[in-house]
Order: C-alpha cells, then sequence, then structure tokens
C-alpha cells in the first residue's frame, strides 16, 4: 500500500499513481480541467522518474480526459485499455462527446474552461484483456475484466490483494450510499461483482471514491448487489405502470439524484447515464 498514491487532479475522476522499482503507472486520469494539477501531483511524487503509462478502466471522459496532457508531458507514456475502447477513440462522434462533457465538467467544477488538445493524442495504444499481467518492479497489476458498466469495463488486482474495482459494481458515495452502475447490461454488472467478491481482496478501491475502510469491505459486494437491485426494479416498476423512458427518467433523478450526486457529476452526464440503465433494463425485460 506504500507505493499507491492517489493523485487526482481536482473533482468527479480519479486517478491513482503506482510507483514500482522499474516502472510508474497510473490508474486512469481524471478530466482534462484537472490535468495540470494532476501533472503536478504526479510529479511531486515522481521527482526526476517519468511515467511510463496508464490503465484505463474504460473510455469515458472522467477517466480518459487528462490523456493528450499527459502524452504532451511525458512523449514515451504508454496507454493500455480494452480494444472496444481502442476502436472508440477512433470514432470522430466519440471524441466530439468527449470534449463536450469534458468543457460541461470544467464549468461544475472549475473555471470552464480547458486547455485545446490534440484528439490524435486521445487514443490507447496497446490492448490489454482477462489475465494479463504487469510487472512494475515489486508491483504486479493483474487485467479482470469486468463488463456492465461498458461492454468492456476492466477492474485491475495489485499484487493479488488491492482491487481497482470498475464502475460495473457500483460507485460508493462518501454517505455509504451505492450508486449502480450497469449501464449496458444488469446481468453482466452482477456477475463483475460476484467475480470480484470471489477475488476477496484485502482492499478495495471503489471508484470515484477511493479506498474502502475495513468495516464497509464486509458488506461491501452485498451492498453493491443490492444497489443494482433497487434500481432495476425502480425501473420495471414504473415501465408497468405505462410511464415511458423519459416520464421514468425523471421519476428516477427524483428519486436518485440528491445532493451528493449532485456535487460529484453533472447533470448531462447524469441523464445519459441513466437512460442507458433505463434502456438495459426496459430491452432486456421487452416482450
Amino acid at each position: 500500500m506504500n507505493n499507491i498514491y492517489p493523485v487526482r487532479g481536482g473533482r468527479g475522476g480519479d486517478s491513482y499513481l503506482i510507483v514500482g522499482d522499474q516502472k510508474t503507472a497510473l490508474v486512469d486520469c481524471g478530466m482534462a480541467y484537472s490535468a495540470s494539477n494532476l501533472i503536478h501531483n504526479i510529479k511531486e511524487i515522481l521527482s526526476n522518474r517519468p511515467l511510463d503509462c496508464v490503465f484505463l478502466s474504460h473510455s469515458h471522459y472522467d477517466h480518459i480526459g487528462a490523456i493528450p496532457f499527459l502524452r504532451v508531458e511525458w512523449p514515451e507514456l504508454k496507454v493500455y485499455g480494452a480494444e472496444h475502447d481502442q476502436s472508440i477513440l477512433k470514432r470522430h462522434n466519440a471524441l466530439k462527446a468527449i470534449r463536450e462533457l469534458s468543457l460541461q465538467a470544467a464549468k461544475v467544477y472549475s473555471e470552464g474552461l480547458i486547455e485545446d488538445y490534440n484528439n490524435d493524442l486521445m487514443k490507447i495504444d496497446n490492448v490489454i484483456s482477462e489475465g494479463d499481467r504487469f510487472d512494475l518492479g515489486h508491483s504486479t497489476i493483474q487485467v479482470l475484466e469486468t463488463p456492465g458498466h461498458t461492454r468492456c469495463t476492466l477492474s485491475f488486482l495489485i499484487n493479488h490483494e488491492i482491487l481497482f474495482v470498475s464502475e460495473s459494481c457500483g460507485v460508493l458515495s462518501h454517505s455509504g450510499k451505492i450508486y449502480p452502475g450497469f449501464l449496458v447490461s444488469y446481468s453482466q454488472a452482477i456477475e463483475s461483482i460476484k467475480k470480484c467478491q470471489a477475488l476477496h481482496p484485502k482492499f478495495i478501491y471503489s471508484p470515484h471514491y477511493g479506498l474502502v475502510d475495513s468495516h464497509s469491505i464486509m458488506n461491501y459486494w452485498q451492498n453493491c448487489i443490492e444497489s443494482a437491485e433497487k434500481s432495476r426494479y425502480f425501473i420495471l416498476h414504473y415501465a408497468e405502470l405505462g410511464y415511458n423512458e423519459e416520464q421514468i427518467l425523471l421519476e428516477y433523478e427524483e428519486v436518485f439524484r440528491d445532493e451528493e450526486s449532485r456535487s460529484e457529476q453533472p447533470i448531462d452526464a447524469f441523464r445519459i447515464n441513466t437512460r442507458s440503465m433505463i434502456k438495459t433494463v426496459l430491452n432486456t425485460h421487452s416482450p
């Protein structure tokens, strides 16, 4: 644990630096607006050592926004991610959406501006998949495929005992509530939760939260499952009452868009995610 450092540059997106004897790595890199602070925090720890690689859990804007800025600072940097994410980042519409959401996040969290960047730098260099292992020098990173949030969401197991769990399993809030994250598949998310639980990690880093305390670990996985189930039942209940997708969205927002959610996630991002969840549930249960 003494070689893992939280280095996020600002609210809304996390990043963790793992310092090995031979190489250094980030798990995710947060948003574009906070890239300069992220780079400063990394340099404070690494001093004259370079940042060697970034491991991406998935390609959403709040996890990859700083990539172009990191590449400028460390030109030899290599970015690792899933094959599907690599293809997504080659699409003009995806890059446009990432930029637009990054700008909106900057308005919520900062002064409303981000430094311009080259879209060609927003890319994945090397594809990784289930079981891949990377040796940083007395620190290993193992790749786990944990879909549900996206088709190819990844989790990372460090030194066989520290798990950076993906959003497929949900997001722990500081109030103790877990927000569900099954945007593309409820069943895959449940399987991903059970897969992670079976590893019996000694330490858990929950996305957008950080290190889970030892007391919360006891019920963490069951709470993840119950959170997903609650949202699924909520959506199905209103669908059975005859509500359409937009009406269900409004009801969902009224109940689940609490103060903490508002402070941590811009409204457009919340609605994009919720619409995906609603469609996922309704498509699965359509006659």
